[in-house]
C-alpha cells in the first residue's frame, strides 16, 4: 500500500474553547514518498495539523489512519510509532522544563520519541546518533547540557534527534529558524538523504529556503487545508512588499561625547563555571542600534541577557546603565528590567501559564514571569492600545495555549513595550511569523527607533533587521568584536 496517512473529514476544536475550531473539515491522503510544504498565516492551523498527523492531538469529527508495519491503524500511539515531530513547541518544552541532559541523551530519546531517556540505549544507536552528530557537525553538543545550549544549538540537536529515528513520516514546523548559515546548509543536505526513507511535510513563513524537491504546497488558511493548486485570497487592504531600493537609510550614530547609555567593560560571563563571554568592551550611544551576528553557540544570547540583568559580569569586569526613562544611571535590578526588555525565545518559553493574551501583556508592567497585582484600569487601557498598534488586540481574550507561536512573538512584543523602555534587546524576533507579520514588525521597530527607542537585534538572516540599525558587531567565541570601524569602547 502506497498510502501512509489518511486524514479523513477531521475537525479539532482549540483547547478550552470548544465553539472555536483548530482544524475544520480536514481531508487528505499522504502517499509514501508525496512530500508536501505547508504554507498559511500565523494562527491559520499549520501546527495544528502538524501535530495532528504526529498523533499528538485527537479530533472531534472524523478519523486519522496511519499504515505502519503492522497495517492501518486508528490510534493516536499509531502516528507517534511512525513519524517524528520537530516544533517551536517542542523546543519550547525542553527549555521550560530546564531538564539537565546532555546532548546525547537527548538525542538518543528520538529512537522512542520520549521526552528523557528511561533506559539503557544499545551500543549500534549510540553509534548511529554520533554519527548523525557528526555529519550536522554537532559532536561538541553532545557533551553539553541542554540548559546551556543556545536556541540555535538545541534546535540543532532536536533536528537531529528526530533524523536519527528515521521515521516514516518526518514532520517539521518552520524547522530552519535560528539556525546559523553553515548548520542551515548541512541540515537541509541530511534532509535530502532523509527523503529517500522519510516522507517529508514541512511548514514554512520562508518558501525560498524549501528544498527543491518539496515544492508541492498546500495552503491552510483559518483551519481548513484548501485544495492543491488553491492559494488564499489577500485580504483587500493588504499592502506590497516595500521594494528594499526604497527603505529609508538608518541614521548615522551621534558622534558626540553624549552619556552612553550602556557601557560594557573587560565584561566576562561565568555560566555553570563555564567562561561563556570573555572580557568584553562594548558601548551603546544615544541614535545607536546594533545588530549582533555570529554561529550558533558563539554566545550573542548571553550577552543580551547580560545586557537585560539576566546574568551578570565576573569580578574584574563592570556594566554601567544610564536609562533616562529611569532617572538616569542606575544599578536597582527592578529599574533595569522596566528599561532594558529583552525579547527572545526562552522568554517565550518560560511563560507555561494559561494566560490570556491581554494578561500576558499586562506582566509587561513589571517585566514579571506571570502576574502578581491587580492592574489599573489605565494599566490595561495601555496594554490594549498597545496590542491595537501591534494588531494583536483581537487575541485579548484567549488563551495563550492557542496562540501560534507568530501570534506569540507579537504579544511578547507587545509586553516589552508597557512602561516605556529606553532599550528593546531582540533575539531572532522574526522566527515564526508570516511574510506580512514580519514586514509589520519590523516597520513597527523602525517607528520605534524613530520614537527614542534603542534597539539591539539578533539575526542570523540580513533580511531580517529593521533599517534603523547603523551598528554591527561580530561574536566569535564569546568574543564582541566591531565591525564598523570603531572598537565600541
Amino acid at each position: 500500500m502506497n498510502e501512509l496517512v489518511r486524514v479523513e473529514n477531521v475537525s479539532l476544536p482549540l483547547t478550552g474553547e470548544p465553539d472555536t475550531w483548530a482544524l475544520r473539515h480536514i481531508t487528505w491522503h499522504i502517499d509514501r514518498g508525496a512530500h508536501h510544504a505547508l504554507m498559511g498565516d500565523n494562527g491559520a492551523g499549520k501546527s495544528t495539523l502538524l501535530r495532528l498527523l504526529h498523533g499528538q492531538c485527537w479530533p472531534t469529527e472524523g478519523r486519522v489512519i496511519w499504515n505502519g508495519p503492522d497495517g492501518p491503524e486508528d490510534a493516536p500511539l499509531a502516528g507517534r510509532a511512525i513519524s517524528a515531530l520537530v516544533s517551536p513547541a517542542l523546543q519550547e518544552n525542553y527549555q521550560r522544563q530546564g531538564w539537565y541532559i546532555s546532548g546525547r541523551e537527548l538525542l538518543l530519546t528520538g529512537f522512542d520519541d520520549t521526552p528523557l531517556l528511561y533506559s539503557t540505549t544499545a551500543e549500534e544507536r549510540r553509534q548511529d546518533a554520533e554519527a548523525m552528530a557528526r555529519r550536522l557537525d554537532a559532536l561538541p553538543l553532545l557533551d553539553v547540557y541542554v540548559p546551556e545550549m543556545s536556541q540555535g544549538q538545541l534546535r540543532l540537536l532536536l533536528l537531529a534527534r528526530a533524523l536519527v529515528r528515521r521515521p516514516a513520516l518526518l514532520l517539521l514546523d518552520e524547522c530552519a529558524d535560528g539556525l546559523d548559515d553553515r548548520h542551515r546548509g548541512l541540515f537541509f543536505a541530511e534532509l535530502d538523504r532523509a527523503r529517500e526513507h522519510s516522507t517529508v511535510i514541512m511548514s514554512t513563513h520562508r518558501p525560498e529556503q524549501l528544498p527543491d524537491w518539496c515544492r508541492r504546497l498546500r495552503w491552510v488558511e483559518a483551519g481548513r487545508l484548501l485544495p492543491e493548486g488553491e492559494t488564499p485570497r489577500p485580504p483587500a487592504e493588504s499592502a506590497p512588499p516595500q521594494p528594499e531600493a526604497s527603505r529609508p537609510r538608518a541614521a548615522a550614530p551621534r558622534t558626540d561625547n553624549a552619556v552612553p547609555l550602556l557601557e560594557v567593560r573587560d565584561a566576562t560571563v561565568f555560566i555553570d563555571r563555564k567562561e561563556v563571554l570573555h572580557a568584553i568592551n562594548w558601548q551603546l550611544r544615544p541614535d545607536e542600534h546594533w545588530r549582533i551576528v555570529g554561529a550558533n553557540g558563539s554566545g550573542k544570547s548571553t550577552f543580551l541577557r547580560m545586557l537585560a540583568g539576566d546574568e551578570f559580569v565576573a569580578d574584574g569586569g563592570s556594566l554601567q546603565r544610564h536609562l533616562p526613562g529611569q532617572g538616569g544611571r542606575t544599578s536597582v535590578l527592578q529599574e533595569i528590567r522596566k528599561g532594558v526588555r529583552l525579547v527572545s525565545d526562552l522568554a517565550q518559553a518560560q511563560y507555561g501559564y494559561s494566560l490570556t493574551a491581554l494578561e500576558l501583556v499586562c506582566s509587561g508592567w513589571d517585566n514579571t514571569v506571570g502576574n502578581y497585582r491587580e492592574y489599573s484600569e489605565d494599566e490595561i487601557a495601555q496594554a490594549r492600545a498597545v496590542m491595537a498598534r501591534l494588531d494583536c488586540i483581537t487575541l485579548a481574550d484567549k488563551s495563550i495555549r492557542n496562540l501560534s507561536t507568530g501570534q506569540l512573538r507579537r504579544l511578547f512584543l507587545a509586553r516589552s513595550l508597557l512602561g516605556g523602555p529606553d532599550i528593546l534587546l531582540l533575539d531572532e524576533p522574526c522566527s515564526g511569523l508570516d511574510e506580512g507579520s514580519r514586514r509589520q514588525y519590523l516597520a513597527l521597530l523602525d517607528k520605534l527607533a524613530a520614537e527614542g527607542l534603542h534597539l539591539v537585534f539578533v539575526s542570523h538572516l540580513p533580511t531580517d533587521g529593521p533599517s534603523c540599525l547603523n551598528r554591527t558587531a561580530l561574536m566569535e567565541d564569546g568574543r564582541l568584536r566591531v565591525l564598523d570601524g570603531e572598537d565600541g569602547r
